[in-house]
């Protein structure tokens, strides 16, 4: 009992459920900052000390890999070693394992592959494509994906439905070709294996006797469909997620997927966590009448221990005004203290970092933008990148035009184009077509050497090598090194450098793997003191002691852009919900009375989010309501006179307070 006791001692009643709640399929509603990642790696270890399943037949799936990573140590540091053996990872990862298992092995196309990819057969079928540029069809593409249609499905009732619908399936056709998947399909694949193959589905359902999905509000459809092949009946499911903080319809995510969850599984139960660990009381007030306007979720309303918390709504003349006030008052607060790595600024739209910028930069305040440029998108990262995954597969036609493109070598356009149509007669991929027409001395000496130079770096390559060694040697044969040389970029040089710290270096296909699946949700660089400015968006799951939420006008937040239908408005108000949640202390909510526009100020109209915010509690209080006192802790109201509730609380017993009292939440 002694042990048993040391998994959940450290968990409120509500996470103590959950985590205890092992015979049923479960639904765990997490609001934010109340500690599920605590509890879902909690439960995961009680599950494995009780030994309701070994560690290879739990899958936990997360959104991220750093949300990946630290669930793997929580449950090394709760149960040590036999951690490793469990399937945790991303969506993405996940899938990719499973088909890598059953002898699939695809290249991956990350977005620039993609876009390179869409380019190429726009110009094959003589499209302008400053019209019709190649991410709009890339987006429509995915838009498809993500709703599981196919070319076959679509319609084509106008000039530009057929065009997508004629990129879309020869786009599928080149990927096939190219033994090569995009990110939509690696899990689209993985879905069309299990649904195909009764062996393979029964085979893992079976595997997983318990599969977690953390922020299961963010899932799209084929994510749930993923999900759903994987339960039998017999297993169980648990869902963890808060349908408050669904913000990536966009993205495609299906807020109704966990508003469903329990009319999807059968014996489901609903666990609901409340008790906030991360902010004040009164932030939490604000943030309770917030979300309380959105009539699609779950019924909830959070709770602290913490008090005296400091919200400022503060309205400018100017949007440069604006910037100004917040520049000032991290003056202040850094005076008083407070670390700039503890101070946000969040906006609604990535162009308002401008001005912020601008007002930062002349009050000398250092400050980083979270989601700027990456590593991997930088040129040289990704041409060494197209020689590594062309070694790979060299049908990848993709690589094979970035690589022979990547610096002068004296492989022209003309060769590129007699490459290209001989591959497309002979329905052979480029890299075959370039050896046939040397076997065949179907070029001209310039170009015969050039390209059988350029073939010879893949063949000088021993693919027992480490990849470190690998890259090294495609540097050193193919030119590309003393290509960067002669220039004196020698940055560049260092970044492809930098390239051999980015994953396993033992084996090619599972170092490109990992560079495939990398997310960047860990892009917080606490090593300097810099102020943090990003979009609400980047800023899910972060926390800070200070928070600037910023530009609350109409039109800008909520976005003029979606206002069709409440929905849209449902799904904004979450998004100035989860602003406001990432602020432990200090709050600061700011609008200005009038903005630049093309050159010129325009008036502004407060967000109608302000005013839901400056409302009282809709809830009236009276006998037998339960409520919460950041104070007093819970309790059952007795009875009310005038502006006086009799209240009888759990662990404090019966106290007067006024029903104005701001410590105090309806519950």
């Amino acid at each position: 009992m002694q042990q048993k006791n040391s998994i959940i001692n450290q968990l409120n009643e509500s996470q103590k459920q959950a985590v205890l709640e092992c015979n049923s399929n479960l639904l765990i509603i997490a609001g934010a900052g109340s500690g599920k990642t605590k509890t879902l790696t909690h439960k995961i270890a009680y599950i494995l000390q009780e030994s309701y399943a070994k560690p290879g037949e739990i899958l936990a799936i997360t959104f991220t890999n750093k949300a990946a990573n630290e669930m793997k140590e929580r449950i090394a540091n709760l149960i040590g070693d036999k951690a490793k053996y469990m399937w945790i990872g991303t969506f993405h990862s996940i899938a990719l394992r499973v088909l890598r298992n059953e002898g699939i092995k695809p290249t991956i196309y990350d977005s620039k592959d993609q876009e390179n990819l869409i380019k190429s057969i726009l110009k094959r079928f003589n499209v302008d494509q400053k019209k019709y540029t190649p991410k709009i069809i890339l987006s429509k593409i995915s838009l498809h994906k993500l709703n599981m249609e196919k070319p076959a499905d679509l319609d084509d009732t106008t000039p530009y439905d057929k065009l997508v619908k004629r990129v879309y399936k020869t786009y599928e056709e080149e990927l096939e070709k190219a033994s090569a998947v995009d990110f939509d399909n690696i899990i689209i694949k993985t879905i069309e294996l299990l649904q195909n193959n009764e062996e393979i589905k029964e085979k893992y359902s079976k595997r997983f006797k318990y599969i977690f999905i953390d922020e299961y509000q963010d899932t799209n459809y084929p994510q749930y469909l993923f999900v759903r092949l994987l339960y039998n009946g017999k297993n169980r499911v648990c869902a963890v997620g808060d349908e408050d903080q669904s913000i990536y319809s966009f993205r495609g995510a299906k807020v109704e997927n966990i508003m469903r969850f329990d009319k999807e599984y059968d014996n489901c139960k609903i666990i609901k966590l409340t008790k906030n660990y991360r902010s004040t009381q009164e932030i939490l007030n604000v943030a309770n009448i917030l979300i309380s306007k959105n009539s699609f979720r779950n019924e909830k309303t959070l709770y602290s221990d913490k008090i005296g918390g400091k919200i400022t709504i503060k309205e400018l003349p100017t949007d440069s005004d604006e910037a100004d006030f917040i520049a000032q008052n991290i003056l202040k607060l850094q005076s008083e203290g407070e670390s700039l790595n503890d101070i946000a600024v969040l906006y609604r739209t990535n162009y308002q970092s401008r001005i912020f910028e601008e007002s930062l930069i002349r009050n000398s305040i250092p400050y980083s933008i979270i989601g700027s440029k990456k590593f991997l998108e930088r040129k040289e990262v990704k041409d060494i990148l197209s020689y590594l995954k062309l070694l790979l597969n060299p049908k990848d036609n993709v690589s094979f035009l970035r690589a022979v493109n990547s610096h002068p070598m004296g492989i022209g356009k003309a060769l590129v184009g007699k490459i290209t149509e001989y591959a497309q007669n002979l329905n052979i991929s480029m890299f075959e077509a370039s050896e046939e027409l040397i076997k065949n001395n179907s070029l001209t000496k310039k170009q015969l050497n050039t390209l059988s130079k350029f073939l010879n770096t893949f063949k000088s390559i021993d693919m027992n090598s480490t990849v470190d060694k690998i890259i090294d040697t495609i540097m050193e044969k193919s030119g590309y090194k003393n290509y960067l040389a002669e220039k004196f970029d020698y940055d560049r040089i260092s970044n492809v450098d930098e390239l051999k710290n980015a994953g396993d270096l033992s084996n090619l296909e599972v170092f490109l793997d990992s560079l495939s699946l990398l997310d960047y949700s860990d892009d917080l660089d606490k090593s300097a003191e810099l102020v943090k400015l990003m979009t609400i968006h980047a800023a899910k799951g972060l926390e800070f002691n200070t928070v600037f939420v910023v530009g609350l006008e109409e039109g800008l937040f909520p976005n003029e852009n979606l206002k069709r239908n409440e929905l849209d408005i449902e799904e904004e108000r979450r998004l100035f919900y989860v602003a406001i949640t990432r602020a432990k202390t200090n709050l600061f909510i700011t609008h200005a009375q009038f903005r630049r526009k093309n050159n010129q100020y325009t008036p502004s109209k407060p967000s109608r989010f302000l005013e839901e915010i400056r409302s009282k509690e809709q809830k009236e209080i009276k006998r037998g309501v339960k409520v919460y006192h950041s104070v007093y802790g819970k309790g059952m109201v007795l009875s009310k006179e005038d502006k006086i509730l009799t209240i009888n609380f759990e662990h404090n017993g019966i106290k007067k307070v006024l029903t104005k009292d701001r410590n105090l939440t309806v519950i």
